[in-house]
């Protein structure tokens, strides 16, 4: 977790920026994918606080990870909310709201506020500006910006995959006699294209979206089974209960989301991390879709035997 020194440092209370970012951040056309360091680049978001608020649900005491777990769902809510509010939201005291901010470095409520939602708006402007570019004379900015952004996104989460890691997965696939996944939101679309994905493959998949549905299926898992929960903050309490029961009931558990700390990585055996990049997370949006549909092929690929992933050593001469 940033100490204090790190937030004075970058005026945590100040309109500037946390961390800055690269000068020669990705500023790519539509037509063009980032370079590995432009994109390295892109990824030095200023999260300083987020990060450290995402620390204290997974490792802090109980009343700081219940305050915690509630900035992590609403981060947005923050900006117009009192202290008095947000302590009977968490069902905490307002002196242990004061303590959480101190823990974070802060000397108050009012402190860590300013610091949080600046980290936002400022994250949102570079989210929104990040690939403008004068270049791309016969598409709009706004669609420019949108398409490197996914292309960025992708490219991303291309780089956190561990390829070891899905061959393993693949081998559990294979196995089980039954799995589930499931998310809400836009997640359970991402579930639902998984799950497409690989019942033509083979394997025995079924995906659901509705939280009820969700619990019985959990309920008559068994350990030949495999439970896939797909969470983009990692936040969603009905994909924690589905894979807590899950696993309580001995099937293996697998959390898809972009945050390594998090509620649903507490609960699962295992994390699979995509890129958080891209546009600022906004209801409804399909930000996680396009990572998705890669990892979906990633996972088809290895099912049939790595015969598209494989790179003859010829074709890497020539290059």
């Amino acid at each position: 977790m940033p100490n204090v020194e790190d937030w004075r440092r970058h005026g945590r209370v100040t309109p500037a920026p946390m961390r800055e970012r690269s000068s020669n951040g990705a500023t790519s056309g539509i037509h063009h994918i980032p370079t590995d360091s432009a994109m390295k680049n892109a990824d030095r978001s200023s999260s300083l606080v987020r990060d450290a608020v995402y620390d204290l649900l997974t490792s802090g005491p109980s009343s700081q990870s219940r305050i915690a777990h509630f900035i992590a769902q609403n981060p947005e809510l923050l900006g117009d909310i009192s202290i008095s509010k947000l302590a009977r939201q968490t069902n905490s005291g307002e002196a242990s709201i004061v303590r959480f901010c101190r823990t974070l470095g802060f000397s108050g409520f009012r402190e860590f506020r300013m610091a949080f939602t600046g980290e936002i708006e400022r994250d949102k402007a570079r989210r929104l500006t990040q690939y403008l570019t004068t270049e791309d004379t016969h598409v709009r900015p706004e669609i420019a910006n949108l398409s490197a952004a996914l292309q960025h996104s992708v490219a991303a989460s291309a780089r956190l995959l561990d390829y070891a890691q899905i061959e393993r997965l693949t081998e559990r696939l294979q196995s089980a006699t039954r799995v589930e996944a499931f998310g809400m939101g836009v997640s359970a679309v991402c579930a639902e294209l998984l799950s497409h994905r690989l019942i033509w493959l083979g394997i025995p998949m079924h995906s659901t979206g509705t939280v009820n549905i969700a619990r019985g299926l959990a309920h008559g898992l068994d350990a030949s089974a495999f439970a896939i929960g797909i969470s983009y903050e990692g936040m969603s309490e009905e994909t924690v209960a589905f894979l807590k029961t899950a696993r309580d009931r001995g099937a293996y558990t697998l959390a898809i989301t972009t945050r390594d700390k998090s509620a649903v990585s507490e609960v699962a055996h295992e994390v699979l991390l995509l890129s958080s990049a891209g546009p600022w997370p906004e209801p409804g949006s399909a930000r996680l879709m396009p990572s998705m549909a890669l990892l979906s092929e990633c996972i088809a690929e290895c099912l049939k035997g790595h015969k598209y992933l494989k790179i003859p050593q010829s074709s890497r001469t020539k290059s």
